[in-house]
């Protein structure tokens, strides 16, 4: 077992599963206004403007029939909308945002777990861990993981054919093979 810090190059001994779900919550993907699908029925659709959510941030109440509230990339839904209406598609001041292009449910919402979701195996074994494995790891909140050991490797020269430079042998005619001075202990 070894830290995420040093895994880079080794080899996965064991599946890894996330230990959360990656989105955690449905984001907005853009920013605009969070909505209902539902009262975009008639388009220009003219819907009371009842919070803002800031990237990061949420929302603590729930979002009734006729309301919006001002939302920006990375921040999560709040309840009762299931869509986000690009603020290039409305006009809007302090009190109400008015809908000029309809959307489908769910446009422009990153669902929860799009990801991954907790338990998800995110890296099979044998997998050697590159830079991007790691990466993701760590967006699956995985701190330590279980890896092979390295390989323990000699080099072992033999024969009579093989000496070091600058040696003669006896015999005429012989070849020679020089022991090579750039095997190096690791």
């Amino acid at each position: 077992v070894i830290s995420l810090q040093a895994a880079a190059g080794r080899v996965l001994a064991e599946n890894v599963r996330s230990r959360r779900t990656q989105p955690p919550a449905d984001l907005s993907a853009m920013d605009g206004f969070a909505v209902k699908a539902a009262d975009l029925g008639t388009i220009p659709a003219s819907l009371k403007i009842v919070g803002e959510v800031p990237a990061g941030g949420s929302y603590d109440n729930t979002v009734g029939t006729g309301e919006a509230v001002r939302i920006f990339t990375g921040a999560a839904l709040p309840s009762g909308t299931d869509t986000i209406i690009i603020q290039e598609d409305t006009e809007f001041d302090a009190e109400t945002v008015t809908v000029k292009e309809g959307a489908a449910k769910g446009t422009y919402v990153r669902p929860a777990g799009l990801d991954f979701s907790a338990g998800d195996i995110g890296i099979k074994a044998p997998t050697i861990l590159t830079p991007r494995d790691i990466g993701l790891l760590a967006a699956m909140d995985i701190p330590w993981i279980t890896v092979r050991r390295k390989p323990k490797i000699a080099l072992l020269s033999t024969g009579d054919e093989l000496r070091p430079p600058a040696v003669k042998r006896s015999t005429s005619g012989s070849r020679r093979i020089t022991q090579s001075p750039s095997v190096k202990k690791s």
